[in-house]
């Protein structure tokens, strides 16, 4: 194959796309173009290999373990992306056809995808806005595939947080089995105690135990907190990119749920807890694509990619994160149509927890929870369907200073 030939081939695929052309003259130097009779095993599901491999020509069958497959077609926009890149490797790649391909070390790669995006790194990218969005629709469709075959692993609320839930929900479980479930786990133990002994819920005397605390928040409550307690929990990273966005996404579903409990109390239809973890999960999908960020280098070490299948993507985790944790519809409905301003409840007149976040979420983003700009009351749905006006609800907002405090102290631990 001639060196042009070869050059332009390997021009065509991410990230070789986007360096300078002196640098991928440097790269093209040490990439071969090989063949490959069908039925040839490129790797095999559990391989931790060194290599990513780009198919130019042909097919590749991808065999997961469960016995899913599904066929990558060279031309294709994902074919663009090396294929399935994971480690330990969830796939058996087998050339269903005499296919064209190459490789390159992963180390390789990600060095590459890092200098692009490195300010002193010294590479040339072009221009990165069209290109993020060309590749975010090619992003979109990969990750999709993980979510598909079950790649993608979806997160666990901490185990004694489930068992507490299911044991609230047990019609035969009583205050005492509760506790001692909930003193397994110091920290819960801890924060239950300190909440029914906070001005949210203190009574005359104050709680000593477990028990007593349980029986002043009621069980519905407990659960609804504990739930709270946990999903904050998650919002942790080991990468050092994500913990600022981490920590950001942490501070602002506060906020929101801060706001949700005080409308809530306010709106008959609505149980204010209920309405405080609606709020923590509300941008619960968003959390668990910044947490996996990592496994994926595009968006590991590209924001735009990220933004990108946040916007797309982050609604459908969401609702199947909560599916899987097996809660409410109606707080499936929240974490998978919170983005969709227009949406409307069908055949519901009244407003539902998801609109009572959206309400909130648009007063929380205000300086000091002010009233929304007018043409945004006017155009959403969930503001319509509110029985209050603008005016009533930020004043409710306004009187409601000294809880939205309390509930931001509760829910950050202090």
């Amino acid at each position: 194959m001639e060196s042009s030939e070869k050059l332009a081939l390997i021009a065509q695929f991410s990230p070789f796309n986007r360096l300078d052309h002196e640098l991928f003259e440097h790269v093209a130097i040490y990439i071969d173009i090989e063949k490959a009779a069908k039925d040839t095993v490129l790797f095999d599901v559990g391989d931790i290999d060194i290599d990513e491999y780009y198919l130019v020509q042909g097919e590749i069958a991808l065999a997961a373990k469960d016995g899913r497959e599904n066929v990558l077609k060279a031309g294709e926009g994902r074919a663009q992306l090396p294929i399935a890149r994971l480690r330990p490797r969830m796939y058996k790649a087998i050339a269903a056809s005499d296919i064209l391909y190459f490789s390159l070390s992963k180390s390789v790669l990600d060095e590459l995808q890092r200098g692009m995006n490195s300010e002193t790194g010294g590479f040339v990218v072009g221009d990165m806005k069209s290109q993020a969005g060309e590749d975010g629709r090619i992003l979109l469709h990969e990750f999709q595939q993980e979510l598909a075959s079950g790649r993608f692993v979806l997160p666990s609320l901490p185990e004694t947080a489930l068992k507490i839930r299911e044991k609230a929900d047990d019609k035969d479980s009583n205050l005492a089995d509760i506790a001692a479930l909930v003193n397994t786990d110091p920290a819960i133990a801890a924060k239950l105690l300190k909440t029914a002994n906070s001005p949210l819920y203190r009574g005359v005397s104050p709680c000593s135990n477990t028990q007593a605390a349980i029986s002043r928040l009621g069980i519905i409550t407990t659960k609804q907190l504990v739930t709270s307690f946990a999903v904050l929990s998650l919002f942790k990273s080991d990468s050092h990119a994500a913990i600022e966005r981490m920590e950001r996404l942490w501070r602002q579903s506060i906020e929101v749920a801060a706001f949700s409990y005080v409308l809530a109390k306010h709106l008959p239809i609505f149980n204010e807890d209920e309405a405080m973890l609606a709020g923590v999960l509300h941008r619960i999908g968003e959390l668990v694509i910044i947490s996996f960020a990592d496994n994926f280098y595009d968006l590991s070490t590209d924001q735009q990619h990220l933004d990108t299948v946040i916007m797309l993507l982050s609604g459908h985790i969401g609702g199947m994160v909560l599916e899987k944790w097996d809660f409410a519809p109606e707080l499936v409905a929240v974490a998978r149509e919170y983005g969709d301003w227009l949406r409307h409840s069908e055949g519901e007149d009244d407003l539902d927890y998801c609109g009572l976040v959206q309400v909130a979420s648009l007063y929380a983003t205000q300086s000091g929870g002010s009233m929304p700009a007018a043409d945004e009351d006017s155009s959403i749905p969930a503001f319509q369907k509110i029985a209050l006006s603008p005016e009533q609800t930020h004043q409710i907002f306004q009187e409601g200073e000294e809880q939205l405090a309390e509930i931001r102290a509760l829910l950050n631990g202090g």
